[in-house]
């Protein structure tokens, strides 16, 4: 079976064709491919011929070390056909999805604020009218608190660490975000597919339209959602993409290949670093 690298080696063939050998060698020594490692099959604590996600919850207290060794290999999860096809999806589906979404709960919002008869009650006598113009503030606060549950989720979910002797705990962790740690660089797991993010879009969507009055919670649920979108989309670019050195997506994707190979306890922000300074999970050395 081909490495991920050289899945994607041979996909970028004619490209290459035109690039200095020079050039090329240096963007090899600064891959983060070489620093993920070859899968020993005779070796391994799993048998990687067969499907994994049946297999890691015996692995016990030994599953914590071997879910942080990187490997340069796709996983697969499930033996049924379709049910591994709906672990996998490309990113283009994202926006594809999602962002018809953003567009019409935008036009939606911006359209009722503007007929202007939207007001926050406070009293049987006092209520305060919304103006069309406040949309954009309420659209930035739903992106910022996303940035917080996209934090917490990152630390408190995906890096939970399951009890050794529970196996179904240790099963759900590596389906959850245990396999993008043991092969980070599988390019059809590296956003989430829309059914799984369907349930965390819909918990927020129904928090909010029941926290905030009416159409308010509309436009803070629109921002998240747009928030959710960029976010899988900077993922996958830290993980695929070639930012210019010394920018903030470069500065970004050494933070997050940082998370993956070296601190995997801190770096929790994907987007930004913003709420790893207030609880204390910056990555030192953020540069190369």
């Amino acid at each position: 079976m081909q490495t991920l690298r050289e899945r994607r080696k041979n996909g970028e063939q004619t490209e290459g064709q035109t690039e200095k050998t020079t050039d090329k060698k240096v963007e090899d020594e600064d891959s983060p491919f070489n620093l993920c490692s070859a899968v020993d099959l005779d070796k391994d604590l799993v048998d990687w011929r067969k499907p994994l996600a049946w297999q890691v919850g015996h692995l016990g207290e030994k599953y914590d070390a071997w879910v942080h060794q990187p490997v340069d290999r796709p996983i697969r999860l499930f033996g049924n056909p379709l049910l591994e096809a709906g672990t996998k999806t490309s990113w283009y589906w994202v926006p594809v999805v999602w962002l018809p979404i953003v567009f019409y709960f935008s036009w939606h919002c911006y359209t009722t604020l503007a007929e202007g008869t939207t007001r926050i009650v406070l009293t049987s006598e006092l209520s305060i009218p919304i103006h069309k113009y406040i949309f954009p503030l309420l659209f930035l606060l739903g992106w910022f608190l996303w940035s917080f549950i996209e934090y917490c989720i990152h630390r408190f979910v995906f890096h939970m660490k399951p009890p050794a002797h529970n196996y179904y705990l240790i099963t759900l962790h590596f389906l959850l975000h245990g396999q993008h740690h043991k092969s980070p660089f599988d390019g059809s797991r590296l956003v989430f597919p829309p059914g799984l993010a369907s349930l965390v879009v819909g918990s927020f969507y129904i928090i909010l339209r029941q926290t905030l009055p009416d159409i308010l919670g509309i436009c803070v649920f629109v921002g998240g959602l747009c928030g959710y979108v960029v976010y899988d989309m900077i993922h996958y670019y830290l993980h695929y993409g070639s930012p210019k050195r010394g920018s903030y997506m470069y500065n970004l994707k050494a933070y997050h290949v940082k998370h993956h190979f070296e601190h995997q306890k801190s770096g929790f922000g994907i987007t930004t670093t913003f709420w790893d300074h207030p609880f204390n999970t910056v990555i030192p050395d953020e540069k190369f």
